[in-house]
Formats: structure tokens, sequence, C-alpha cells
């Protein structure tokens, strides 16, 4: 059996190789610090997942300040039908998918520490289109240039972390770059939330800046290098992230037996290696957990909250709450980090898509019986607040597992020698679910009415929580090659 067909196995069973550290020999101030160079390393990384969270909520701030202010840097005016304010979110994610087909190759070939430092360049382009579009069709353009660089930040970013991290902590350490997106989403709100939408732009290109000179700091990946047969290159990086305790040479052993034979086929492709059976599983595997991710109204409530906030009437001020909720959602990434390595993902999952399908069914059940409420029944102004809470419940649980999961066991799944195309074909099935929830935002509130909408994202979390229980091979502590 080789290594690729069996390492399913191994992820269920624990079987293989852990790089091991004598914590009885290792004193405490050298494990701290061999710990906190890990996290400052990552912690570079998720600044380029802020960078991808200013992307995403742009549109929440902005647009509705559009409403009120519609005139450009250049002078024009410019005005957002519907479904081109639904495309200012969806067009991000249509960049992504080809952003995460091209970064599949990039990846592979030219490594994850240049693929990170090349996705600055259409990040900057797409700012600067969307800060000085004169029209709307300019603006739209950007939005789809910026998701080109959120589709190889995805894919280089989540593969770096997972191979650059000790087993123990790598749940703590692949909940980093989610941490980035939820501070880089509140980051955007904030500032919206004081700032007109054509002084936004500009501000979203700061930590653009720092991330793009703080790249140089990063090594490659170990993990890489093996593969790339720069054997003593990854120890020599193995050693600094690892300590002299650890058995850095059984590490480096063990990534080469489990990577040799699915490395290149006789053909030279390691892209057939995605046909094999158990690999193909796990792909459809983390793809349904995508589709839940993005149809349960994660992603929807996390780009139009003010949107849906004043379709459902809250009271108060849909900016401010849409800051409060970037604030739980933080809250919610917090808690992520510990529960992802005490409690694992699979339950992570199940968790939350079962108190998200709670909150969604609470939301719709209230939007349907205040919209059909008779002009006598004053209740539901006195539970005007139900709405808020239930939103922001459901921001701050799906960021507990429904968010950031499938994206690391995108990576987690699969060993190094395929794990770039892998991801590749997992993140880019996420991305087109994501394009599709974000594009079909209206027209499905229009068919299934604001409350029908609501039920629909619940059942699909009741769907998400069924699949999650009985379909996810938890890798909580295993090693993934």
């Amino acid at each position: 059996m080789t290594a690729d067909v069996s390492e399913l196995e191994n992820l269920k069973s624990g079987n293989g190789h852990v790089c091991k550290v004598n914590s009885y020999d290792e004193p405490p101030t050298d494990r701290r610090r061999r710990l906190l160079k890990q996290v400052a390393l990552v912690g570079l990384v998720s600044l380029g997942y802020f960078c991808l969270g200013t992307t995403l909520t742009w549109p929440s701030p902005a647009l509705s300040d559009i409403d009120v202010n519609n005139v450009t840097l250049v002078g024009t005016e410019i005005s957002f039908s519907s479904a081109e304010k639904d495309m200012t979110g969806s067009l991000v994610y249509l960049g992504t998918l080809f952003g995460a087909w091209f970064s599949g190759w990039m990846v592979s070939s030219i490594g994850r520490y240049r693929s990170l430092q090349i996705s600055v360049i259409p990040y900057l382009i797409g700012w600067i289109l969307t800060a000085l579009g004169h029209n709307v069709a300019l603006i739209l353009t950007g939005r789809f240039v910026v998701g080109l660089a959120g589709g190889a930040t995805s894919i280089a970013g989540y593969a770096y972390v997972v191979e650059l991290s000790d087993t123990k902590i790598r749940g703590m350490m692949a909940t980093l770059p989610t941490m980035g997106i939820v501070l880089g989403n509140l980051y955007t709100v904030s500032f919206g939330y004081i700032l007109k939408w054509q002084h936004l732009t500009f501000v979203c290109l700061l930590p653009l800046a720092a991330f793009a000179l703080l790249t140089f700091l990063l090594p490659e990946s170990p993990s890489f290098l093996v593969i790339k047969g720069r054997r003593q290159a990854a120890i020599a990086i193995l050693r600094r992230l690892r300590g002299e305790y650890a058995d850095v040479e059984g590490e480096v052993a063990e990534l080469e037996r489990r990577n040799a034979a699915p490395a290149k086929d006789q053909n030279g492709s390691s892209w057939k290696m995605l046909l094999k059976k158990d690999v193909l599983k796990r792909v459809l595997v983390v793809s349904m957990l995508f589709f839940t991710m993005q149809f349960c109204g994660n992603f929807v409530f996390m780009i139009h909250t003010t949107r849906i906030l004043q379709a459902a009437g809250a009271p108060i001020d849909p900016d401010a709450v849409t800051a409060i909720a970037g604030a739980l959602r933080v809250a919610g990434t917090l808690a992520a980090i510990f529960l992802l390595d005490i409690i694992g993902r699979r339950y992570s999952l199940v968790i939350s898509h079962a108190v998200n399908a709670g909150a969604l069914a609470v939301l719709g059940a209230y939007v349907y019986l205040a919209e059909n409420a008779g002009p006598e029944e004053h209740i539901y102004e006195t539970l005007s607040w139900v709405p808020t809470v239930c939103l922001t419940v459901s921001l701050f649980i799906c960021d507990i597992g429904v968010h950031p999961v499938p994206y690391i066991l995108s990576s987690e799944y699969f060993s190094t020698s395929i794990r770039s195309q892998a991801s590749s074909l997992c993140i880019s099935a996420g991305t087109i679910f994501s394009f599709l929830a974000l594009q079909l935002y209206s027209p499905m509130q229009e068919l299934l009415t604001q409350a029908g909408l609501y039920m629909v994202y619940a059942f699909v979390s009741v769907v998400g929580f069924a699949f999650s229980f009985y379909a996810v091979t938890e890798t909580k502590g295993k090693n993934v090659g």
C-alpha cells in the first residue's frame, strides 16, 4: 500500500511518525521560545488573511454609504442595483476561484512563501481599481481582482501553516488565519462606520503594505523543501522551529516516506493522484463541508450584515451592529483557537452547526410572524431585538467550527506532495458555493421570502450537523505528512 493510499487509515488510527519533543528534557523557557517563534511566523501569514478579511466585508459599510454619498473620487455619480450589490460580494469569490486554480500550480511549483508574496500584486491592483473607479463596472472589476489574490492566499497560507506547526498545537495555529480574516472584517466595518466609502478603500491598503514588507521574514515551508529534494535546508529550518530536543531527522524521514510514492507518477503529473479513490473521497467530504458552510448563511451574513438587519427591521443602527458582530466574531474565533485542539475539528463542526440551525430557525420564525402580524399586534415591536441577537449568535458560533474547519481540513486531509492541488480543488468548490450563495441571495429572498430563506439556511445547518458527525474524520493530534 502506498503512502498516499494508506494516509486516511493513518489519520483514523494515529499511525505514522510524529516529530517528538522530550518534554522531560526540554526546559520550559526553550519550549515557550520555540512555540512563540511558530506563533510569530503564523501570525505573519495571518496578516495576509487580515488583508483578505478587509476585502470581504467592504460591501457592508461601503454600500450603505454609497446609497447616500454616491460621488466617486473623480467626480462621477454611481448607483448600484440589487444585483450589482450582490456582485460586490460574489465577484470576490469568482476571482478567488480562478486564483485558487492558478495558485494550485504556483504553490506546488515555486513554494508557499513566494506565492504569498506574489498575492500582494492583485490585492494592490484590485484596491486601486475600487478606490479610483469612476463607474460601477470598474469597481466590480476591482472586486474580482482582489478575489484573485484571495485564492492565492487561501491555498498558500493554510498549507504553510499546517506544514509549519507542531502537531499538538496545529489546530490552534490553523485557526489564526481565520482570526486574521475576522480581525480584517472588524477593521473594515469599524473604519467604515466613521469614513466615507472612497477613503475606506485606501485605509484597506495599509495592512497590505505591512504584509508585503513582513513576508521577507518568512522561511520556506520545510515540507515543501523536503519534496523538492532540499533535505538539509528543511532540516535547518525545522531545527529552528522545533528546537534541539526534537527528532527533526525522524520528521524529515517520515515526510520523505509519506510523499515518495505519490510525488510524481511515470507521466510526471501529481494531479493524477487526486483520482485515487481515498483521495477523491476526502476531496468530496471537504467540498461538502464548504457547501454547508456557504449555504447555512455564514458568508451572506458576514458580507451583507447591514442589508440583512435593515430588511429584518432591527431598531439599532445596522452599521453599529455590524461592528459589534465583528467583535463577537473575534470572540468566536478565540474560542475556536482553544477548542479545535481540545474537542477536535469534528465536534467543533457539530456544535456550531447545531447552534446555528437553532438561531436561524428562531430568526426565520420571528420574521415570518412579524411580517404577518396585524396592526393591533405590537408584541413584535417589543421583540425587535431578536434579529440582532440571532444574527450575532450565528456569526459568533460559525467562527467556532463552520468557518475555520473546512479550510483546515482542506490542508490536513492531504499529504505534502498533493496538498496544494487537493486544497485547490476543495477551495475552488468552496468558492463556487460562495459565489452562488452570495449571487443568489436576493433572488432566493424574493422567491422564498426573507423568513423562508432563513429557514433554508437553518435546514442546511441541520444537514451539516449530521454530515459532520458521520463523515468527518478527526485529525486532531494526527500526523498529516
